[in-house]
């Protein structure tokens, strides 16, 4: 007997290497927020998160939503997703030892993260399984696969783009770099 198997409720991440953003331009542009931005405390410990960034304000930022809407395109299609819009963008500065505790994003589709500056141990981006299996998988199991894993960790990079699922609940390691670990968060949802 042959089984035919079929995958249901997958869990999609996307990732790139983007080489057409001006990392300096948004650094600069981060730490100029910074100081004039007292920021907001969501899953962020010890570093600091913008409030949202509007159209306009940075030309960098703004070029960048212009490439993610191309992207967005371009991944909804094949998941079957209907249009969809930028809800928002922010900033993340995260010096020694801050990190992110476990979260998703309520209310949108589609999530991401883009690192603007990240070096070695600044702490990765780890993704969690959300529907229990850890209570079910044997402990040992004989191979780790895509199957049986309850987490996936995905490198903090300079240039690194990631896109997921926005219910995805993720969390991101505490920076241990000695450098400041900056990085700009967005999120899609259904066009209005």
């Amino acid at each position: 007997m042959t089984m035919h198997t079929e995958l249901w409720f997958p869990t999609v991440i996307w990732s790139s290497v983007v080489h057409s953003i001006d990392n300096n331009s948004l650094k600069k542009y981060a730490y100029e927020r910074q100081k004039a931005d007292k920021g907001r405390k969501i899953s962020n410990y010890l570093g600091w998160q913008s409030n949202d960034i509007l159209a306009g304000e940075c030309p960098a930022i703004d070029m960048m939503v212009g490439n993610l809407n191309k992207e967005i395109e371009e991944l909804r299609i094949p998941v079957g997703l209907p249009s969809l819009q930028i809800q928002n963008i922010w900033i993340n500065i995260n010096p020694v030892g801050a990190y992110n505790q476990l979260h998703n994003h309520m209310g949108s589709v589609l999530s991401g993260v883009y690192y603007v500056e990240a070096r070695d141990n600044a702490g990765n981006i780890q993704f969690d399984r959300g529907d229990n299996a850890d209570y079910h998988l044997p402990m040992n199991p004989e191979k780790s696969t895509y199957f049986s894993v309850t987490r996936a960790t995905y490198k903090a990079k300079t240039s690194a783009l990631y896109i997921f699922p926005s219910w995805l609940k993720h969390s991101v390691q505490a920076n241990q770099s000695g450098v400041d670990r900056i990085s700009i968060s967005f999120n899609y949802g259904e066009k209005t």
